[in-house]
Order: structure tokens, then C-alpha cells, then sequence
């Protein structure tokens, strides 16, 4: 090993010896890069965020909800032009977030990405409200006998173009606020036990350091609480004025909240810890590959104890970056888990492989163990991403048909007052708003005092239970439909039972979110490297997307086949009367169930971020059976 090399290993085995437990780099910089001492307010300046959170949220969900049956009612579109144009929306509004936490993370920061997504979502929804009311910017009215006799004139060039323009700019304000509003209120919260400055009072320090990672596993709880009311909002409130009472009221009452919550926002600036960009991590991610495979024949020392290993490796300090907040940077100790990947710390006898300063000579032949082990997070999180992906789908599944169902049911609620179909989905938002708070305050601190886990299971085990509970929702779907379908046949295809009959289904499916979907948000935000926060954000937002496409593939298969074997129409057709919606609501379960043990095969391999290898010497002898679990 050359001159260079040996100091650099040297200086990494005597770091590596204060590094027997992964440790974290807290370091608060002002905008000339010299130290600072702001330091995170928590829940004080979560105050400010959380009204703007829920209005954009809102805003959001009173146009991507019931963007279809807009555009047929009052753009008097065609029902398939309509649904072409909702599905690239759709689409398009799911994937936006990948770019704009790529953005947040590479360039701007995640206070100036959430800042512009705000204001975007504020102008599209003024260029929408403006839509739905000027009479020049929209389609005459048109009646429901017209709209059916295909008679009423459609949206003009200028009428398309200004609706498109808002719905492009909404896509603007979902690709800058979902992936950066969780993990900017996180930033909010020390994520560790280091602080970057000491109290004055010790006892108060200490309480500080205790209460602090307890009120980050909070905030990931009620972030999505708050969420999941402007949908709860959006789907009774506002869809009730958009149906009986105008589309540009509707569409006004959450563009005035963004407005005032917006100004509550910046009057919080102030108290903001703001994490700076510190580069595109996609560059290190290539390099470690690249890496890796350029050193492929080259053997790794020790490979049977990482702590060892990780001592003669590229193992320098990590570097933090100056800039504008906090940056707290999280030191990954060597793991064996895809030890392929380690062979691109090697460092080899070349004499310049490694400058005087430490820093590698070729990027793309050397890096650190740093960046082999934020690869190694990234890689380790796609198996329990998909089933994510496979849960989203179980939800898609229920929520699509159930609304499909009410169409068919009693829509009254008492005597008189009748409820817009689509508002029946609001009874699994609302049950995530009322369980949530009932798990937080009772069943996690409960089970905690069991397991001695903090928050009373891991973000892992959260998500099981929630796999595990959504085939339970199904099953409850299967006997409803039934039950549905029975009665509409005997009473000329309308069933004369009320709709409410459909909110056990989505209540356990509510209660499998209050479980699946905030572990789902924990897990990304918890386990991604931290430069790549915000988009762990838009991975869980990914999920969704992809989930969006997949159910309609799955349908289209069920039908296939079935169609096949019954010689007719298959399990989902398009009268669901018609169909055995049942069966498919079945079939759905037992695809939870696979998804169930999918999981618990991920969950078995995974090892947190993190987490220490346990030492050749403390360990039993290797089998290859072991080798082979390891690996």
C-alpha cells in the first residue's frame, strides 16, 4: 500500500476505534458558513407549518378527486376524453413529486422547494377557481338530458388551455410541497441523542435529548392525521358545495385557506431550521457502482468481521457541508449485507489514489464507506418498497368499487339530506383521523411499556400489522357485496340499502392505513441515507402512482380470465350488478395474504440503518447455511 494509502487507513482505523456504535454529525451553520445557534423548536415551529400543510392538502384534493366528473359536468367533456385526461393527470401528478425532491435535495433546499410549491398551489388553484367562474373561461352550461343526447358544446382552445395551465401548475405544487412538507417539519426535531450546543440547565438538557425523538415519531403520526382530514374535508365539505351549491365556490373556500395559512407560514421563518442542498447523491450512487465494479476482482479484507474490514477501508470523517440551517449527517458503520458493494472503498497500492488532503484522486474508482453504505440503504429499501406498491393496490381496489357500489345504494342520510357518492370514501379518512390519536396516546405507549420499543413496535412491524389488517378489509368488502348485489337484483338493479352499509370495509382498511401508510412515511424517512430525505418522501408518493396503474392491470387480468372460464362477462364488469364483484373482493385477499408473507420474508433479511454488525469473535461459527442468510 502506498504512502498516501497507509495514512488514510491509518486515520481511518483510529477513527474507527471511537466508532464502536454508529454515531450522527450535528453541525448548525449560518448562511457565511460559520456556526450558528439556531437549533430545532419542535412542535413551536410545527405550529406554523401544520395550517398550510392541511390547506395545500385540501386544495389539492378538491380538484384531483373529482377532476373526472368536473370535466364531464361542467367542461361537458366526453366520459373517455374525460378519463384520458384524468389518468395523464393522475399519473403525472403522482411521479411529480421524484422531481422535486431531487430538486430539494440537489439544489434548493427543502424550505425554498416547499415555498415554491406553496405559491404554486396557490396560483393554480386562482387560475381553476377563475375556471369554474368567468363565464368566458368555461363551456355553457349544459343539462343532464343534453349532456346524455351528446348535444352540449365542448370546452374551446381557450377554455382548454387555461383548465390545463392549473391543473399544470397544480402538478407543479404536488411536485414542490408532498416530498419536502414531512421532511422539513422533521428538520424541526433533533434526530438524535448529539446535540449541536449544551443547555445552560442540565436536567433540562437531559429531559430535552428524551422528549425530542419521541416528538419526531409524533409528528410522523399527526402529519398524517392532519392530511387525512383536508381529504376528509375535501370529500363532505367541499364535494357537498361543489355538487349542490357551485364548482368555482368550491374550489374558492381552500384557495382563500392556502392564502391565510401561507402568510401564518412565512410569519414562522424565523424559527426555521433549514437543512441546505448538498448536491445530487445520485452521482455518488453511480460512483459506488462503477466502483465496485472496476475493483470486482479484487478480494476484501476480513471479510468476515465488518468492524475490521471497515478500519483499512476509505473510511474517512463525513464532511458537512456549510450552508444555510442545520445538516446533520449520519455516520454508517461497515456492514456485510451486499459486500460486493464494499469492494469500492478498497484502496489500492497506487500512489495517487488518495490527494494529500485525504480526498480521493478518482472519484469513480474510490469511494468511502460512507457512500457504499448510503447505496446499501437505497438497494436493501426496494423489496419492502414493493410491498408498499402491493398494499396501495389492496387499498386502490376497495376505494374505486366501493364508490362504484354507493352509486347503486341509498344515498339518504335522514330523511331529506342525500350525500354526494363520492363522499362515502371519507369514512376511511376519517377513520385514520380518529384512530391515529387512540394508537399514539393508548396502544403505543402501552405496548411500549411490553416490547421497550420507543413508539411500542418498529416501523416495520407497523407496517405488517397493516398488510395484515387490509386482507381483514377485504374479506369485510366480499360479505357486503354479497349482501349489495342480492338486494339490487331483487329491486330492478338499485338496492335499497343505505350506503353507510359500506363503512365497516372502510373503516378496517382506514384502520390498516393508521398502520401500513404512517409506517410506510416513518420507514422512508428513517431509513433513506439523510441527504436523500425528501426523496424518501416521494418514494411513498411513488407507491401510490404505481399502485394507481397496477390496479387497473390487475382488473384487466381478473377479467380475462374469468371471462374465460365463465364464457361471459367477467368478475368486474361494467354494470357491477352484473359482475360477481364479491369474488374479486376475495381474490384481493388473498393477494394480501401473499403480500403478508412477502413481507415478512423482507422484513426477516432487513437491518436497519445503522445497525452494528455483530463481531466475527462474538459470533457462532459461519455455516454456509448462515453465509448464505447473511448475504
Amino acid at each position: 500500500m502506498c504512502e498516501g494509502g497507509r495514512a488514510a487507513a491509518s486515520m481511518a482505523r483510529t477513527a474507527s476505534a471511537s466508532r464502536r456504535q454508529p454515531e450522527t454529525t450535528s453541525l448548525a451553520v449560518d448562511e457565511a458558513g460559520g456556526r450558528a445557534s439556531r437549533r430545532p423548536r419542535g412542535w413551536k415551529a410545527v405550529g406554523f407549518m401544520i395550517g398550510l400543510y392541511l390547506a395545500i392538502a385540501m386544495a389539492l384534493n378538491a380538484f384531483a378527486q373529482p377532476v373526472t366528473n368536473y370535466l364531464i359536468k361542467r367542461y361537458n367533456m366526453k366520459p373517455n376524453a374525460a378519463t384520458n385526461v384524468a389518468n395523464v393527470f393522475s399519473g403525472t401528478y403522482s411521479f411529480s413529486p421524484v422531481v422535486g425532491a431531487f430538486v430539494a435535495d440537489a439544489f434548493c433546499g427543502r424550505f425554498w422547494t416547499l415555498l415554491f410549491g406553496a405559491v404554486a398551489a396557490f396560483v393554480a388553484m386562482v387560475v381553476i377557481t377563475l375556471s369554474a367562474t368567468i363565464r368566458q373561461l368555461k363551456p355553457p352550461s349544459c343539462s343532464d338530458v343534453a349532456r346524455q343526447a351528446g348535444t352540449c358544446a365542448g370546452p374551446s382552445g381557450l377554455h382548454r388551455a387555461v383548465l390545463y395551465i392549473g391543473m399544470a401548475l397544480l402538478v407543479v405544487a404536488t411536485g414542490g410541497a408532498n416530498p419536502t412538507s414531512l421532511p422539513f417539519g422533521a428538520d424541526q426535531f433533533d434526530h438524535d441523542d448529539a446535540s449541536s450546543g449544551r443547555s445552560s440547565n442540565e436536567a433540562d438538557e437531559r429531559r430535552r435529548r428524551a422528549e425530542e425523538p419521541a416528538g419526531l415519531k409524533r409528528f410522523y403520526n399527526w402529519y398524517y392525521v392532519v392530511t387525512m382530514m383536508a381529504s376528509f374535508m375535501a370529500l363532505t365539505f367541499i364535494a357537498y358545495i361543489q355538487d349542490k351549491v357551485s364548482w368555482g365556490l368550491g374550489f374558492g373556500i381552500p384557495t382563500a385557506l392556502v392564502a391565510a395559512t401561507f402568510a401564518v407560514f412565512l410569519a414562522g421563518t424565523p424559527l426555521y431550521v433549514r437543512v441546505p442542498a448538498e448536491g445530487s447523491i445520485f452521482s455518488s450512487v453511480a460512483r459506488v457502482v462503477v466502483a465496485s465494479c472496476r475493483k470486482r476482482r479484487l478480494t476484501l479484507p476480513h471479510p468476515r468481521d465488518a468492524r475490521q474490514q471497515e478500519a483499512v477501508l476509505y473510511n474517512p470523517p463525513v464532511v458537512v457541508a456549510a450552508g444555510t440551517g442545520t445538516s446533520r449527517v449520519f455516520k454508517l458503520p461497515l456492514t456485510l449485507q451486499l459486500s460486493f458493494l464494499n469492494k469500492a472503498a478498497i484502496v489500492t497500492a497506487d500512489a495517487d489514489e488518495i490527494r494529500p488532503d485525504g480526498s480521493p484522486a478518482r472519484p469513480w474508482s474510490l469511494c468511502s464507506v460512507q457512500q457504499v453504505e448510503e447505496v446499501k440503504c437505497l438497494v436493501k429499501i426496494v423489496p419492502v418498497w414493493i410491498s408498499g406498491v402491493m398494499w396501495f393496490i389492496s387499498v386502490a381496489e376497495l376505494t374505486n368499487y366501493t364508490f362504484l357500489q354507493a352509486l347503486t345504494m341509498d344515498l339518504h342520510m335522514g330523511r331529506s339530506f342525500t350525500i354526494p357518492p363520492v363522499s362515502i370514501a371519507a369514512i376511511f379518512n376519517l377513520a385514520i383521523v380518529l384512530f391515529v390519536p387512540v394508537y399514539d396516546l393508548l396502544v403505543a405507549r402501552a405496548a411500549q411499556r411490553v416490547t421497550g420499543v420507543e413508539g411500542g413496535i418498529t416501523v416495520l412491524q407497523r407496517q405488517g400489522v397493516g398488510v395484515a389488517i387490509s386482507g381483514l378489509a377485504l374479506v369485510v368488502a366480499a360479505v357486503v357485496e354479497r349482501r349489495r348485489r342480492a338486494s339490487a337484483l331483487d329491486n330492478g338493479g338499485t338496492s335499497p340499502m343505505s350506503v353507510f352499509v359500506l363503512a365497516p370495509q372502510l373503516a378496517v382498511m382506514g384502520v390498516s392505513a393508521a398502520f401500513n401508510m404512517i409506517g410506510q412515511m416513518e420507514f422512508y424517512n428513517t431509513e433513506f441515507p439523510d441527504q436523500m430525505r425528501t426523496l424518501a418522501n416521494a418514494a411513498f408518493y411513488c407507491a401510490q402512482g404505481a399502485s394507481s396503474y397496477l390496479a387497473t392491470a390487475v382488473v384487466n387480468v381478473v377479467n380475462a380470465r374469468t371471462r374465460r372460464r365463465g364464457g361471459g362477462q367477467g368478475w368486474v364488469a361494467e354494470d357491477i350488478n352484473a359482475g360477481k364483484l364479491d369474488h374479486f373482493y376475495y381474490a384481493m385477499a388473498v393477494f394480501a395474504a401473499i403480500n403478508f408473507v412477502y413481507f415478512l420474508v423482507c422484513s426477516y433479511f432487513y437491518r436497519y440503518k445503522g445497525e452494528p454488525e455483530v463481531a466475527a469473535e462474538d459470533s457462532p461459527p459461519a455455516t454456509p447455511e448462515a453465509v448464505l442468510l447473511k448475504h
